[in-house]
């Protein structure tokens, strides 16, 4: 092999190898999906009989994927979970086409309050909420209110920042957190944001070691709009599955209470909640089949690429010997003569044929010795005897 096509073989080696690391390292982002039940988000509130447009990929609020926000937006995310160059208003903020500005839940100030988080596919990494008083919710706003976890399950202990952060472990399923709202904040129109911060990824960290978790990772985001008020009770609607016609909640008063049996109402609107979410986990289950279909892919894919590289390979370094394989098969079919013989003229190879005679030596001629023969004459050589 001639120095050329060592190194083609080799170059392509090397980008089917880059491209195996790529899809081996896409195969965890396929499965991981989450979102925002409790409250219900803006993408998932017509699940709960809010009249809200259906977003059926309520799930995939990723910040349009990590290829997209890290390496398209440098990092940047919309509040609500949408690709960051996207048109303002984003689809999920208020004016889009999910954010309608629907009140899913009241609360009264510095209550504490029910969280649930659906993940098909626990990435490690954990949550935060936080809250703005303005319904068009900047980052900025968000950021002035990091909301307290008071308790949630699982519990993880050994994270130093579990005050505002939850750490989900348990895999697929839903998770409930208790967090405690801002006492001095009251509004009619306020949003709730929900961000995942998945670590799953192999990245650098701070001390310049590799680990997994460190460096840019996956993240998911969801808002809901909520009320604060005082004497406000959570509105949560009961809807008996299946629900075939959102109907939207009433919202034009607000239930007034004595403070005394303001938290156990709520305690039990939670409590009654309980089943209806129960409920919605069996409709909203999330189908095995799909769960792994993309999974079958990139590894359906891998196999390919590895038959792609052994082929290359056996054809760049065992070509000729593959070649007088094929022509020793070649010649040993022309052999086979048919049993009947009626073609056997067409497939008899010229190699069966026998040899051509071989012509003998020319001599020349002994005018000398040689003579007429008479009529009378033997025809025996030497002899002079005449025949009687």
């Amino acid at each position: 092999m001639n120095l050329s096509r060592r190194t083609t073989v080799i170059n392509i080696m090397r980008t089917t190898t880059l491209l195996i690391i790529l899809i081996v390292l896409e195969i965890p982002k396929i499965e991981g999906h989450g979102r925002l039940i409790e409250p219900p988000s803006r993408a998932s509130a017509w699940r709960y009989g809010f009249s809200t447009p259906a977003n059926y990929n309520d799930h995939e609020l990723f910040c349009g994927g990590y290829t997209k926000q890290h390496q398209g937006n440098g990092g940047k995310c919309g509040e609500c979970g949408d690709a960051y160059d996207l048109p303002i208003p984003r689809p999920h903020e208020y004016g889009g086409k999910y954010g309608q500005g629907v009140t899913v839940r009241k609360y009264n100030p510095g209550s504490s309050i029910t969280i649930r988080v659906e993940l098909t596919a626990s990435h490690m990494g954990y949550f935060e909420f936080r809250l703005c008083d303005d319904i068009n919710a900047r980052q900025k706003c968000l950021d002035k209110n990091l909301l307290k976890i008071i308790s949630g399950s699982p519990f993880i202990s050994f994270p130093n920042d579990l005050s505002t952060r939850f750490y989900p472990r348990n895999g697929s399923r839903i998770y409930e957190i208790r967090a405690q709202l801002p006492k001095e904040l009251e509004c009619q129109n306020c949003v709730l944001q929900w961000k995942y911060i998945a670590g799953n990824n192999w990245g650098i960290c701070k001390d310049g070691q590799g680990a997994v978790g460190c460096g840019p990772q996956e993240e998911f985001r969801a808002c809901s709009d909520v009320a604060i008020g005082k004497g406000a009770v959570s509105a949560i609607p009961t809807i008996k599955p299946p629900v075939k016609v959102p109907v939207k909640p009433t919202t034009d008063k607000w239930p007034i209470n004595r403070p005394d049996d303001t938290e156990n109402e709520i305690d039990h609107d939670h409590d009654d909640h309980n089943t209806q979410v129960e409920t919605n986990e069996e409709a909203n289950k999330p189908n095995p089949v799909s769960n792994f279909y993309g999974a079958f892919i990139a590894m359906f894919t891998f196999f390919l690429v590895l038959l792609a590289i052994a082929a290359i390979y056996i054809y760049y370094y065992h070509g000729d010997f593959l070649k007088q394989i094929l022509r020793r098969g070649q010649n040993s079919q022309n052999q086979k003569v048919p049993l009947d013989g009626s073609s056997a003229s067409s497939i008899i190879s010229t190699d069966m044929l026998p040899p051509l005679p071989i012509r003998p030596p020319r001599t020349k001629r002994l005018s000398q010795t040689l003579r007429d023969i008479e009529h009378n004459s033997s025809s025996i050589m030497g002899s002079d005897k005449d025949v009687v």
